[in-house]
């Protein structure tokens, strides 16, 4: 970020909240991290996490992967999911490299972690993986977008970025405008990284409609996360990730929303 202000720019971002998070953090249950190997912690280039449900999906399509370990949320429902992490049907939240750029890390949280198990679960990943540049892809409300504008138009791909102090500019993607704040797992990601100094920390945003309360995932959203991490120099991992096979995960109704469509406004 490149000013003060910015610092206030997702939730829980000054030193006073985040102490407070980690006070009220420390009384609920702790996420499991389990390895396939006993290397510890995991060291890479670029971590790229997918949060639930839209981001998670499109990361999950990615096929050319190698299973590392998995995340254990204590109170997470597992009936009916697989250990097949190919599978439509694998709801775990596993980390994985990639066969082409073993360098290269995803995290698909399949978990929908609310704020008060955001911290823990950041600090479980954050923990347990050292990498260099971080990319969290995340999902915005237009119900929730404040624009500053009445007549906002909401053209597809719609993104919006933030990043932490000291991380290299990126002009190709617009900043998140004051005073729009984000929650949840990007929000404690985000306010753990800015804390503890990491640069090269990006939370992308694309746009994911709601009807009745309920996510809608476009494709439109999914193809917006997949430009955005292009833009944001991961190429490999935007040209392995699938947007209609994840089209077809959401409707199968096991990984991510209960609904989806194609949006008309995407060209």
């Amino acid at each position: 970020m490149d000013s003060e202000d910015d610092h206030h720019r997702y939730q829980s971002s000054d030193e006073e909240d985040f102490q407070e998070s980690v006070e009220k953090a420390v009384t609920l249950p702790k996420p499991i991290v389990l390895w396939r190997t006993a290397t510890l912690p995991k060291t890479c280039s670029t971590l790229i996490i997918g949060t639930a449900f839209g981001a998670s999906t499109l990361l999950h399509t990615v096929k050319a992967k190698t299973l590392l370990g998995t995340l254990i949320l204590p109170g997470v429902d597992l009936k009916d999911n697989t250990l097949d992490v190919n599978a439509r049907t694998n709801a775990s939240c596993n980390i994985y490299e990639l066969d082409a750029d073993p360098t290269v890390v995803i995290i698909p949280c399949n978990y929908e972690i609310k704020d008060q198990n955001s911290l823990n679960f950041a600090k479980a990943i954050m923990n347990n993986i050292q990498a260099s540049r971080i990319i969290i892809l995340d999902t915005l409300s237009p119900s929730t977008y404040l624009s500053g504008s009445p007549d906002t138009e909401y053209n597809y791909p719609w993104l919006r970025l933030l990043q932490t102090a000291g991380s290299t500019t990126v002009t190709k993607i617009p900043a998140l405008e004051v005073p729009n704040l984000v929650q949840n797992l990007g929000a404690a990601l985000m306010s753990y990284c800015e804390v503890r100094g990491q640069s090269d920390t990006y939370l992308l945003l694309s746009l994911q409609e709601h009807v009745y309360g309920k996510a809608l995932t476009t494709a439109a959203t999914l193809r917006g996360l997949k430009e955005g991490l292009a833009s944001l120099g991961c190429p490999l991992v935007a040209n392995e990730v699938d947007v209609t096979a994840a089209v077809v995960s959401i409707q199968d109704k096991r990984v991510g929303s209960n609904r989806t469509r194609d949006d008309r406004l995407y060209a």
